[in-house]
């Protein structure tokens, strides 16, 4: 789970470092791998989180699920604040965040819900909540003109400290027209929701995950090419959106926010490009964020397998003098899968720290943006690229190393537990 959010952190942080095309006009890896993906996880590992902390396969009852809604209802109002206080620093970046605080709240009348249901939910979800959004886009132009629609109900700019003070566009903006709209976005943290009220701990269940994500990533992915191939697409998408046709190849592959010009042209809920809304978009990231999960936890438990053999074997009785050669050799295998899976292990707790302090390194690369571009400092974006990653992952080492938790962790923690009786903690995981 620590591994999957890491990658997801990492991610995000390095679509914001660099250019979404290259010098040559390219697809830049980064933003081929990431972009759209990286945040999908993200929310999708919320959900996650949220379910596990709510009873897991057993959710929470009755008194103690009413105190858990209440906590994350504060939780969400404390990251709606922190996303507030990010968008005022005016960095080129959409900021998640708030956008992330309304999904919480989505969250609280389904808490109570088993991994079936929140199944079927976030299905469903996935195909017409894009439906939805392009409905709404498409009744909003024509209420209000095409260029009235898409330029004054939506802020074009993560949510700051002065749009409370226009909060029909603000909320507009959060539900429909915005960089995560939650009519859509939401699938994902159900999705999540979902997987969490399943046996994690069980490598089938991680197995199944890896498989049911890569196969509708794999379907989406072939889909989504077959639209983009067939004659006279790219001219439509150009002429419906203003885009240049010389460039429109790579940014549909690297993320266009300037889709939200097509609609309402049906051809967009085929459209595979990240952050562009479709359904096909949608059901690309969310199965390779599950194929990403089910990949961590697999490897995790792996790993974990090794290091357990390796103490079973220090610990096991001294083999009788027939059987001490396949013994020796049964257990020399054993140690050097062992120290390998313990090298892997350590390799891989500076991502794995990262993913235990996400809010904190998430605000913290938005700070070294703003201030980068606030001191003019000349530098290439692949050095800051560099810098960010190498700064998440030395504060994810010092964390894993020192067992602490970020302090904007800790301090979200605190606070929305403010004012509570002590609860039991919800049973079953």
């Amino acid at each position: 789970m620590d591994a999957a959010r890491g990658v997801a952190l990492l991610g995000m942080v390095a679509v914001h470092a660099v250019d979404p095309t290259t010098a040559a006009g390219d697809p830049h890896p980064v933003f081929l791998g990431f972009a759209g993906r990286a945040s999908v996880l993200f929310v999708l590992l919320a959900g996650v989180g949220l379910a596990l902390s709510t009873g897991g396969t057993r959710p929470a009852e009755g008194a103690r699920r009413a105190v858990l809604r209440r906590r994350i209802a504060r939780r969400a109002g404390l990251l709606f604040v922190v996303g507030l206080a990010c968008g005022a620093l005016g960095t080129p970046v959409a900021v998640i965040l708030c956008h992330y605080a309304l999904l919480f709240l989505l969250a609280l009348p389904l808490l109570g819900l088993r991994a079936p249901a929140l199944g079927a939910i976030a299905g469903a979800w996935l195909v017409l909540g894009p439906v939805a959004v392009f409905a709404a886009s498409t009744a909003g132009q024509a209420l209000l003109g095409r260029d009235e629609f898409l330029l004054g109900a939506r802020l074009w700019l993560s949510p700051m400290p002065e749009d409370l003070l226009t909060p029909g566009v603000l909320l507009a903006d959060l539900v429909v027209t915005g960089y995560y709209p939650v009519l859509s976005w939401g699938a994902f943290l159900v999705l999540g929701l979902a997987v969490g009220r399943l046996p994690l701990d069980r490598a089938r269940v991680a197995a199944a995950l890896l498989a049911a994500g890569a196969l509708a990533w794999g379907a989406a992915a072939a889909a989504g090419a077959a639209v983009l191939r067939a004659p006279g697409v790219l001219e439509r998408i150009a002429a419906g959106t203003g885009a240049d046709p010389e460039q429109l190849t790579a940014t549909l592959r690297t993320g266009e926010h300037r889709l939200a010009y097509l609609p309402p042209d049906p051809l967009w809920l085929a459209l595979p490009t990240p952050h562009g809304g479709s359904p096909v978009a949608a059901l690309l990231a969310a199965g390779w964020a599950c194929a990403v999960l089910g990949l961590c936890l697999l490897v995790g438990a792996a790993l974990d397998r090794a290091l357990a053999g390796r103490t079973s074997a220090d610990r096991g009785a001294t083999p009788a003098v027939g059987s001490a050669h396949g013994s020796a050799a049964t257990g020399a295998a054993t140690g050097v899968g062992a120290g390998l899976a313990g090298l892997v292990r350590a390799a891989a707790r500076p991502l794995t720290g990262a993913g235990r302090i996400p809010l904190t390194l998430y605000v913290g690369h938005l700070l070294v943006l703003a201030a980068a571009s606030r001191l003019e400092i000349d530098a290439s974006r692949a050095a800051l690229l560099t810098v960010l990653v190498a700064l998440c992952l030395a504060a994810g080492l010092a964390a894993d190393l020192t067992g602490r938790r970020g302090p904007l962790e800790s301090a979200v923690a605190r606070l929305s537990r403010a004012g509570e009786a002590d609860a039991p903690s919800p049973v079953g995981r």
